[in-house]
């Protein structure tokens, strides 16, 4: 039900940023793309030990520029609007595991791959950008992924949204909840969402 291209989460984890401070869309791309990615590379070790290293990367140096909620309304489409804040919330906090899940495991399979950087789309209000990449993939075709950030009040630069040739994270994610709530309703969906293995 939760599954995504693996592909899809493997390209996602290279470039999602670790800190929002800088004034460019890109910078913030790139910085977690040179941080994290070095990171990996120096403690393979730690990758064989178990899940914990990976884990706590996702947790302290790419969710909190993530806008969790944002990621989390969008993707559940028209259902946000049919649950209460309590199933919100709860809700938010299972996606919230899911991507963890997805970007732990995902970190898995980098082995040195180079990332290289288009110019950065700005809407006209500046407040949406939209970071082109390419991942350099040995033996074949870069592969281009755009990844969509919008500047809050706050003034630091969030990610909500992430393409690969024309697959949205989101929109995949709100093709898998809508069929499971569909199916099995909003609080089975959420009950499953929480309990992801970390």
């Amino acid at each position: 039900m939760f599954r995504l291209f693996s592909v899809v989460g493997f390209i996602l984890a290279l470039a999602m940023p670790a800190q929002a401070e800088q004034a460019n869309p890109k910078d913030v791309v790139k910085a977690v793309s040179d941080v994290v990615l070095a990171e990996i590379l120096a403690n393979k070790e730690k990758l064989d030990q178990g899940p914990e290293f990976l884990l706590e990367l996702v947790e302290t140096r790419m969710l909190p520029i993530i806008d969790q909620e944002l990621m989390s309304k969008l993707a559940l489409g028209k259902h946000w609007g049919d649950i209460n804040e309590q199933q919100r919330k709860e809700f938010t906090e299972g996606f919230k595991r899911l991507l963890i899940k997805t970007y732990a495991g995902a970190f898995k399979a980098y082995t040195g791959q180079d990332v290289t950087y288009g110019d950065t789309r700005f809407n006209k209000a500046g407040d949406k950008a939209i970071v082109s990449s390419d991942i350099h993939v040995a033996g074949g075709s870069p592969v281009n992924l755009q990844y969509r950030l919008y500047q809050p009040d706050s003034g630091s630069w969030k990610v909500y949204d992430a393409t690969i040739a024309g697959l949205g994270l989101v929109r995949t994610y709100r093709a898998q909840f809508s069929e499971q709530i569909e199916r099995d309703g909003i609080e089975k969906t959420i009950a499953q969402l929480q309990s992801v293995q970390l």
